[in-house]
């Protein structure tokens, strides 16, 4: 069985002892998944879904409020926004963008390549920038804060024989998680990256993140945007 899986801080405790085991942009592993180079990939669910995978198992990539590591950052007043550029790593993220600015906030920017009046950024990279001061938005809160529910970004899909192993490697990850904040090579507090992994990141998809989920996929594809 070959996984496949991103490269980014928050998956660590999902992938701990898996091997063979290839890191990637999300993006990245859903071309890989496709043309048949892994058989079970962490993958960000409008991708995952897209492409009729099945999801693999209960586990994945969530957060109810707060995720620290999707962002929307803002050179200009939020009103003012004219331009949006769309991080392409993940198509999960660039529709919760759209989703969120035209139908919560009823924003409707031009989406261009940088610079623009704001820039979506995700996974280690939005880490590092969101400890800065720089005015952003906060998509994980921003979702929360229009449906009442927790956003799902990735989850396993592929084939359905992997959960247990899947299973066996958060057992053992989420017993890791200060290790992880400590190698994290970010340049942030090994304190705060620990808090990260145990407070904003949901591992366990339940009921509720289910619900998010399929709310999420249900005004996406109203919207064509997956």
């Amino acid at each position: 069985m070959r996984f496949g899986a991103v490269s980014y801080l928050n998956a660590r405790p999902l992938t701990e002892g898996i091997d063979p085991l290839v890191l990637a942009t999300p993006a990245d592993l859903a071309a890989m998944h496709a043309r048949g180079e892994v058989d079970v990939a962490l993958l960000p669910v409008a991708a995952g879904e897209a492409m009729g995978l099945p999801r693999v198992g209960r586990l994945g990539i969530a957060a109810e409020g707060p995720v620290d590591s999707v962002l929307l950052f803002l050179r200009c007043p939020l009103r003012d926004v004219a331009t949006v550029a769309l991080d392409p790593a993940s198509r999960t993220s660039r529709a919760l963008t759209r989703l969120l600015l035209e139908e919560a906030l009823g924003i409707s920017p031009r989406y261009v390549d940088p610079p623009a009046d704001a820039e979506l950024l995700i996974g280690d990279a939005a880490l590092v920038r969101g400890a800065t001061e720089e005015p952003r938005l906060d998509l994980a809160e921003e979702w929360t804060r229009w449906t009442g529910l927790p956003f799902v970004f990735a989850a396993w899909y592929g084939d359905p024989r992997a959960e247990p192993a899947l299973e066996e490697a958060y057992r053992r990850g989420s017993k890791e998680l200060a290790r992880y904040a400590r190698e994290a090579g970010l340049g942030l507090p090994a304190g705060a990256m620990e808090r990260y992994l145990r407070d904003r990141i949901r591992y366990r998809i339940g009921p509720r993140e289910e619900e998010g989920l399929r709310r999420f996929l249900a005004r996406g594809r109203a919207r064509g945007l997956l």
